[in-house]
């Protein structure tokens, strides 16, 4: 079995068994595709969709490579297995699978649930170090876009608190020039919206969520498509947002929203050096057999072709609610109970 293709009254997901990527996330009645991207980089691994970067964002150091570690992890050239096939329980849809990092020592076994009515996928993360001792690592979720549903007019929000430029440089200041979400300056002074694709400076940047939110989330809305994607997730668990944005001839190609554990795109030896950035650490630590468990949900939703973007999502115990800039349309709610 090489793809699971799980389904309810509402969404179909499909997630490719080698590499573990969400490579196909639509709406039975809108089949827009926002996660069909893939690498067309032959020197990296086969990276798609929403992918997984575990044990680490980033390149591997020069020693690490000579040992085989590779650029954002092993677990894109890992086969997923499965341990639980589809099924039907608590009222939806959900399969189990995991994967083992035979350099790393790592493993992370994959719950995913769909419920029975919302366009909503929710992901539990157990990660579990194998290794008879404690080390550093990151896992960042890297949700990569591509046309037709990314295009110089796709509008994308999130509620993070400041950020910087990742110049991937290896140096030790990187965040001395803040940004605020969505406005940036470039280096010859004029401005960036972060908020549409239509400049390819900066390459990658990142941002940091209020230790006062609960939730952190991002946004994706294409107008034309009528299409909007989201995922919220605890801070907690990936206080970092990073995006990367590749543009050919003036023209957006790809654009990861990638939350995660760390925002610093550099091998572990510079991220052990920096440590942390606006006093948040840049890594995780797993001690010796230690069990860590993380989660996110992912949404679709129908939008207008004059929606306006996402102002703020607010969660409940038995629902979220994304409330629109300008409250043009209405809010969206679904109906489901975050992990």
């Amino acid at each position: 079995m090489k793809n699971i293709i799980l389904k309810n009254n509402s969404i179909a997901l499909e997630i490719d068994l080698h590499g573990g990527a969400y490579i196909n996330f639509h709406l039975k009645d809108l089949p827009v595709n926002p996660l069909n991207w893939r690498t067309s980089n032959p020197l990296l691994p086969p990276f798609r969709g929403h992918f997984l970067c575990f044990d680490r964002w980033g390149p591997p150091s020069e020693a690490e490579k000579l040992n085989g570690f590779q650029h954002h992890g092993e677990v894109n050239t890992e086969n997923w297995k499965i341990l639980k096939k589809p099924f039907h329980g608590n009222g939806g849809t959900a399969c189990v699978m995991r994967c083992r990092l035979p350099v790393g020592g790592l493993e992370l076994t994959r719950y995913v649930e769909l419920p029975q009515e919302e366009p909503v996928f929710t992901v539990r993360e157990e990660i579990k170090n194998l290794n008879p001792y404690g080390r550093m690592y990151n896992i960042v979720q890297h949700v990569t876009l591509a046309p037709p549903f990314l295009d110089t007019g796709t509008l994308f929000d999130n509620n993070s608190l400041k950020g910087f430029e990742n110049k991937e440089d290896g140096s030790m200041n990187q965040e001395d020039h803040v940004f605020r979400w969505p406005a940036a300056k470039k280096p010859d002074g004029s401005e960036v919206n972060f908020r549409q694709f239509q400049d390819k400076w900066p390459r990658v940047s990142t941002f940091l969520f209020s230790r006062q939110e609960k939730y952190g989330w991002a946004t994706a809305a294409n107008r034309d498509k009528n299409l909007l994607l989201g995922y919220i997730w605890k801070t907690e668990d990936y206080p970092w947002i990073n995006y990367w944005r590749e543009m050919t001839e003036g023209k957006p190609v790809a654009l990861g929203m990638e939350f995660g554990t760390t925002g610093l795109h550099e091998p572990f030896p510079v991220v052990a050096k920096k440590g942390k950035i606006f006093n948040c650490n840049i890594y995780d630590f797993i001690d010796a057999r230690q069990i860590i468990h993380k989660s996110f949900t992912g949404f679709l939703a129908k939008i207008p072709n004059d929606y306006k973007g996402v102002e703020q999502i607010k969660a409940a115990k038995t629902y979220f609610t994304i409330r629109e800039r300008s409250k043009v349309s209405g809010d969206i709610t679904f109906q489901i109970k975050l992990p």
